[in-house]
């Protein structure tokens, strides 16, 4: 639900002591907190997980964390098929490779404040 996401994102970023970075666990997510971050003074980090159409066209570009969907996909459907043709198999987990793409986002430094 992006209201929800939206004003997670407002209260993280306001208040006395303000979130320097944002990870976003997908990419809608992403998008929401780009919309947050883009109405706002100042900038917070923001590295989202999986890629989004557009977002190296964003000033600055979107760092992500990028998964190969084909591969996912490959890989759930062969587990589920493995399954349907009466594979007895323990539950298991299975790790996928992910890279970063690093686009200028996730890379802006906390902004230096003032204590007393």
């Amino acid at each position: 639900d992006p209201s929800r996401v939206l004003a997670a994102a407002e209260a993280m970023l306001s208040g006395p002591e303000p979130v320097t970075a944002l990870f976003a666990g997908n990419n809608r997510v992403t998008v929401t907190a780009v919309r947050v971050l883009a109405a706002r003074p100042g900038r917070a980090a923001l590295v989202g997980f999986d890629d989004f159409e557009l977002a190296d066209l964003l000033s600055p570009g979107v760092t992500v964390v990028a998964q190969d969907a084909a591969q996912l996909g490959r890989t759930a459907a062969n587990m589920l098929f493995r399954r349907l043709e009466g594979a007895d198999e323990e539950p298991r987990q299975v790790v996928l490779p992910t890279r970063l793409i690093a686009r200028g986002s996730g890379e802006i430094p906390p902004a230096h404040r003032v204590t007393s």
